[in-house]
């Protein structure tokens, strides 16, 4: 993305906070987001509010009423349609220079060179299909040897300020990750604890409480609810964790 005149008066803000040299790092850069929904959808909000000058999002759902909750692109007037499409629509009337990419294939354990991009700079995982997020994880971190940034579970979580990030290897009160680490190492050869995996997670230490525990009654809640303020606070904080690694990190090359 070039720098012009308006987009330097458009994120006047982003370049008072990082300067001019991040700045330009960030108009440069490509970012590939895969899984665009309760985490997904904030954190590449955040990135488009940022000037990140290419973001590819990955994503094949379709909006449905119970994304309602969470889920940056529904409303009523969405439903049915493409979550990445949707957001793209979005993103373009927020930044119009911004070189927006939306790829509508499911992500499986196979095919990754085919559809995931090589040339991004750095990568989010935001999924919550165990198999796909690890093999998402194997070939972005041991074969792209790029920058991946890996999202826990936010079923039954409430507190948002308990979020943090931590090497995938010492996260805990995330069952999710945990099954994570268990098949990365057992399918991957990712070390077992104590050693650090190299990869960066965002969870949250609260414990979970399951719809059960939070509604006896209820006779249609799922297993386990989720909540705006911890799904966009994860998301938020992951795109913070982007932009610390973009300003540190001149991308490899200029998207423009």
């Amino acid at each position: 993305m070039i720098i012009t005149d308006e987009i330097k008066h458009r994120f006047r803000g982003i370049r008072a906070v990082y300067g001019e040299n991040a700045f330009r790092n960030f108009t440069a850069a490509h970012v590939f987001i895969a899984g665009v929904g309760g985490v997904g959808s904030w954190c590449a909000e955040s990135l488009i509010r940022s000037g990140i000058g290419k973001i590819t999002m990955l994503d094949c759902d379709t909006i449905e009423d119970s994304n309602s909750n969470r889920q940056l692109h529904t409303m009523q007037s969405t439903l049915g349609q493409l979550k990445a499409a949707v957001l793209k629509n979005r993103f373009s009337d927020i930044n119009p220079q911004a070189d927006l990419r939306i790829i509508t294939d499911r992500l499986t354990g196979t095919g990754m060179a085919e559809t995931v991009p090589d040339d991004a700079d750095i990568y989010i995982d935001a999924i919550d299909d165990l198999p796909a997020k690890a093999a998402l994880i194997h070939h972005v971190h041991r074969r792209l040897h790029k920058k991946i940034i890996v999202s826990g579970g936010a079923g039954g979580k409430k507190n948002a300020g308990l979020l943090k990030t931590a090497d995938l290897s010492a996260t805990f009160n995330d069952a999710l990750l945990s099954r994570l680490r268990s098949l990365l190492r057992r399918e991957y050869g990712y070390p077992a604890a104590p050693e650090r995996m190299g990869i960066t997670a965002v969870f949250s230490t609260e414990k979970g409480v399951s719809g059960k525990e939070a509604s006896p009654e209820g006779t249609d809640i799922p297993a386990f609810g989720a909540l705006m303020c911890v799904t966009a606070s994860a998301g938020l904080l992951t795109g913070s964790e982007v932009l610390k690694f973009l300003a540190e990190n001149r991308p490899l090359k200029e998207n423009y």
